[in-house]
């Protein structure tokens, strides 16, 4: 008896490794145009007709991670899976295989087509970037504009500073309290200079008193 149930075990499992797998399914893109990043892609795994209600396993074909699991309803034979795309990727690629009952064992198909997918950059993406670029240009150059004004200034701050003035009481006629007129030197010429000052010194002279004169020394 126990001869019987060992050799029972050796068949089975002769039986479970030369046993083939299952054909292949096939993976299709369903989402239609061009995809974007943010979307939703669709993708549908489906097997031969003659292999329904099967178990299907979507992968990741660069990392071999399982991504998602989708059970066929009753006497279909394909499932859909949905991936939603980030703004991190640039593509996908995917393939899958199905599992179901032939008989009463459970079997494992081959692994189907790969599917690679590009996502595509939205076109208000590059619209913002270059507002921002924009922004930060414009902002810039305020800043540098206002940092040249503010350094003018400070300057000229320091040169007036440094600068020595003499304050002087000018009366109407543009002459100070000693009688010394100031000119403008782009309006003035020589000439109206030399006569003003002749005669100022004319009327400084008839303004003394007169000293009288004597040849005695004392």
């Amino acid at each position: 008896m126990e001869l019987l149930v060992f050799l029972g075990l050796i068949g089975m499992e002769l039986v479970a490794v030369t046993s083939a797998p299952l054909p292949a399914p096939h993976l299709s893109l369903m989402t239609s145009g061009a995809i974007y990043m943010g979307q939703e892609i669709q993708l549908q795994c489906t097997a031969p007709e003659n292999y329904p209600e099967g178990t299907f396993h979507l992968y990741s074909h660069s990392t071999g991670e399982q991504l998602q699991t989708a059970q066929a309803p009753e006497t279909k034979n394909s499932v859909m899976f949905t991936i939603q795309s980030s703004y991190a990727m640039k593509s996908i690629e995917c393939f899958c295989k199905y599992q179901c009952y032939v008989g009463n064992e459970i079997q494992v198909s081959e692994v189907s087509n790969v599917l690679s997918v590009t996502i595509n950059v939205p076109v208000w993406v590059f619209v913002v970037v270059g507002l921002v670029g924009l922004l930060i240009l414009v902002a810039s150059v305020l800043v540098t504009v206002y940092l040249l004004r503010r350094n003018k200034k400070k300057k000229q701050e320091e040169r007036d500073k440094d600068s020595i003035w003499i304050d002087q009481q000018m009366t109407p006629d543009w002459s100070d309290g000693n009688h010394n007129m100031v000119y403008d030197a782009n309006s003035v010429s020589k000439t109206d200079i030399s006569n003003t000052y002749l005669s100022n010194v004319d009327s400084q002279m008839e303004s003394r008193s007169p000293v009288p004169f004597s040849s005695f020394r004392t």
